[in-house]
């Protein structure tokens, strides 16, 4: 990783500190957020963080990891797949993979959700999250 990737990855992690205890309150309940829980990696507790909700295919859900593979709670992911979601004041469980970002998939995303990798993405991915 060069030098200028590395402090935008900082100036990123930095505003998202700021950014995130402001919109989880809210995540969930507002229909363009969602809030996913994933079971820490080495703590085992409970870890939620807001997201950009993305389109929904039945059972799937998608959203975007705007950090990739280097978020906290991809790396929880990676250790333990299950995870729940809150959508609309309801939780629902489901099990999520991080896949390669994909245009046609992200284009269906609504222009927030898509502004994310554009502006503050540092290799990002889909999060896919099967429900039920």
């Amino acid at each position: 990783m060069n030098h200028s990737d590395l402090a935008r990855r900082r100036r990123a992690m930095r505003l998202w500190r700021v950014i995130n205890p402001l919109t989880k309150p809210l995540a969930g309940w507002v229909p363009w957020w969602v809030l996913l829980e994933t079971t820490g990696r080495r703590t085992g507790r409970r870890r939620r963080v807001p997201l950009a909700r993305g389109p929904r295919d039945g059972p799937v859900l998608w959203l975007i990891c705007v950090h990739g593979q280097s978020a906290g709670y991809a790396k929880n992911i990676a250790a333990e797949r299950r995870v729940r979601v809150k959508m609309r004041g309801r939780w629902h469980e489901g099990t999520a993979a991080l896949v390669p970002l994909d245009q046609e998939t992200l284009d269906r995303f609504n222009s927030y959700a898509r502004a994310g990798p554009r502006t503050l993405g540092i290799d990002p991915c889909l999060l896919r999250v099967e429900l039920g």
